[in-house]
């Protein structure tokens, strides 16, 4: 039997060149993918940095695979369903985006802020859904949330989820990063702030990653009471007065303990993301 060394060498003969056309394939997708409407041959290229000739070999194996589909002209590229919507109906995270509507749909008409509802996947956060209602911040949300663990809701909600070792080891070390005057950017103070979140069910964030934006947020169990994901607030710090945040805070914690009552595809959920 080849010994692992041996499969790597193997797997790495001519990676160079495998690996540089399937990073300039998902270069190509990461474009077309949260296109709004269908792109030219020259936008393509012109948005990957690759000459159309070489560009066009690629939308043609990509094409070839069912990733992307010609449309008017066939001039005109497009995702395909495939590549746009790869989940099955089934699969936890639609399921969950289905039967937790009802819940988040409530909460932002009752609190009238925007409702962010976030599943973890190890360590990482994934937004599911985003509920709005009338007046209520239109913030841009990418599918796979970025901002930082020590300044942002879901980040400090995330946080709240793992051991105080492998918290220690995603953050890094202190200080941490700067993005306002009200970042908390000492080990002290942030354990401090998540002691206090911990005590009370939600963490808080005033003006940490973006002056004038607040969030709140809560995190939501499965059976077995595994955090595997969060429900976040977001709105205007003016509208984050500490009356409106108990008030906030008492709808949010409410839908939280619901979600394992009402949204049986936790448990399936949990079983996407390794145990903290």
């Amino acid at each position: 039997m080849a010994s692992d060394e041996g499969l790597e060498a193997v797997a790495d003969s001519g990676s160079s060149l495998r690996s540089g056309t399937l990073s300039r394939g998902l270069a190509i997708m990461d474009v077309l993918i949260p296109a709004g409407r269908a792109l030219s041959l020259a936008e393509i290229a012109g948005e990957v940095d690759l000459d159309q000739s070489t560009t066009l070999r690629l939308l043609r194996a990509l094409e070839e695979a069912r990733q992307l589909i010609r449309v008017g002209d066939g001039k005109r590229y497009l995702a395909s369903p495939k590549a746009m919507r790869p989940l099955p109906l089934m699969h936890p995270l639609e399921q969950l985006r289905r039967e937790a509507d009802p819940i988040i749909r409530e909460l932002a008409a009752k609190v009238s802020k925007t409702v962010v509802l976030v599943a973890y996947l190890g360590t990482e956060r994934v937004v599911v859904d985003i509920m709005q209602s009338a007046g209520s911040l239109s913030p841009y949300y990418s599918n796979w949330l970025q901002g930082p663990l020590h300044a942002s809701g879901p980040g400090k909600a995330l946080l709240l989820a793992m051991g105080p070792a492998r918290r220690k080891a995603l953050l890094g070390a202190a200080p941490y990063a700067t993005y306002t005057s009200s970042t908390i950017t000492s080990e002290a103070a942030l354990q401090a702030d998540l002691e206090l979140a911990a005590s009370r069910g939600y963490s808080l964030v005033r003006d940490e990653f973006y002056d004038g934006l607040s969030a709140l947020s809560a995190n939501f169990h499965s059976w077995d009471r595994r955090a595997v994901g969060c429900i976040a607030l977001t709105g205007h710090s003016a509208d984050f007065s500490d009356e409106a945040v108990d008030q906030m805070a008492a709808e949010l914690l409410a839908c939280a303990r619901l979600m394992p009552l009402q949204v049986s595809s936790l448990n399936l959920l949990d079983q996407l993301s390794e145990a903290y």
